[in-house]
């Protein structure tokens, strides 16, 4: 019964393109009417519907995956300068790769890290991405844009071009693969690039929390001996700082993408179009209506939207700050810190003094906000790893031995 059946099968296959052709010789150029996508006509493109169906059946026009026909020789022209060992769109386009590059290292330093091996292996895989992708996007596959007629791979202005709208996500779809072959290639590297680069997002995150705590938790104290430990209230005067600094950052970025759209020789947009085009790129919404049409536009855009889609994320954060120090400050009452420092006092003074042990206790507590059950905490600790020296004659204190501690409280003691 299989044999019988693996029979049938492989002489179905091997009709198959003949089938196909007869298909488009019966019904090219017809019109279909009661259907279940209602009246419809077929395409008369032979050529087209004969790979196909040749595909399907294994033929040797196998264009449905990718096209062996010439490359188009259709490009748009860049800026040369006899000096310069490329056009001026390319070699911006390097830098732009490099600054891409370098971004995992460049923030750790931003960030005032050591840098660890993961920062290494992180930036050797995101180069050996973009070295691999931009090999693909300019020698392997093959694209089609409103930019050029036919298809044929990209230049390396536009493969920046295209880079710079995966990684932020814009997305304008004025250059796409031609074939699905690519285009399953194209969208594995999305999810590679975003994996990548959800790393440096989180690592960016990481930073923006640890500033956060610092301003809405207890800052450090002041190394000048003449001032309080604690400004009673004074830690939510600049509250809006940060966000009006970052609204500024992105109004200036977004006021140089529309003065460019509108004034650069070959873009010329409108007003009207240049601030749309401007908003709905750094937004990352992408609606793709107005995208770039030079090269030098195309090279803009991408440090453009880089630097532009950054400024917007700077821009939500600050303002999730401030609302959240005014969510704070609006809590905030002088009847709260007038609670808090009377409970700081209540348990460091003792007969209406305080020695130095327990004004660094007070220090700690409303600085830092550390809790009386902190305290008892680490003094029951201290009582049980103590023990008394000073016999003969000499005043008797409570101590912990060194050994004690790395035995009990260190990472490889008795105590982990």
């Amino acid at each position: 019964m299989k044999l019988m059946f693996a029979t049938i099968a492989l002489r179905f296959l091997a009709v198959l393109p003949s089938l196909g052709d007869a298909l488009v010789q019966k019904v090219a150029g017809t019109s279909l009417a009661g259907g279940p996508f209602g009246n419809w006509t077929v395409s008369t493109n032979e050529s087209h519907i004969i790979s196909m169906g040749r595909s399907i059946g294994g033929g040797d026009d196998d264009e449905y995956w990718t096209s062996s026909k010439p490359d188009s020789t259709d490009y748009n022209d860049e800026t040369h300068h006899a000096y310069l060992p490329g056009s001026v769109e390319a070699l911006l386009a390097t830098a732009f790769i490099l600054m891409i590059a370098s971004a995992p290292l460049v923030l750790a330093g931003l960030a005032e890290q050591e840098l660890v091996r993961a920062h290494l292996i992180e930036s050797l895989a995101l180069i050996v991405w973009l070295g691999g992708t931009l090999f693909l996007f300019t020698n392997v596959l093959k694209f089609q844009s409103a930019h050029w007629e036919g298809t044929r791979p990209l230049t390396i202005v536009e493969a920046v071009y295209l880079l710079a709208q995966i990684l932020t996500t814009v997305g304008y779809g004025d250059i796409t693969p031609a074939f699905p072959r690519g285009q399953v290639w194209v969208g594995l590297n999305v999810i590679v690039a975003l994996c990548l680069y959800g790393s440096m997002i989180s690592e960016v995150i990481g930073v923006v929390q640890d500033r956060l705590q610092r301003r809405l938790g207890h800052g450090p104290v002041d190394e000048d001996p003449q001032t309080p430990l604690k400004r009673w209230g004074q830690e939510f005067d600049d509250r809006a700082a940060g966000v009006k600094k970052s609204a500024v950052f992105f109004v200036v970025v977004a006021t140089i993408g529309v003065l460019f759209w509108h004034f650069f020789p070959g873009e010329n947009k409108t007003w009207l179009q240049a601030i749309y085009m401007s908003i709905i790129t750094l937004s990352t919404v992408g609606f793709g209506v107005m995208t770039a049409t030079t090269e030098a536009g195309k090279v803009f855009g991408a440090f453009w939207m880089m630097i532009g889609v950054a400024g917007l994320g700077a821009l939500v954060t600050s303002f999730i700050e401030f609302m959240m120090q005014e969510k704070q400050f609006e809590r905030h009452s002088e009847q709260h810190d007038n609670t808090h420092f009377q409970e700081a006092l209540d348990a460091c003074v003792k007969s209406g003094k305080m020695n130095k042990a327990m004004f660094l206790q007070y220090g700690l507590m409303i600085t830092k906000g550390t809790t009386t059950e902190d305290f008892d905490r680490i003094h029951a600790r201290f009582g049980k790893l103590s023990k008394t020296v000073g016999a003969g004659g000499r005043a008797s204190e409570q101590v912990v031995l060194r050994g004690v501690v790395l035995d009990e409280e260190g990472p490889f003691g008795n105590g982990k």
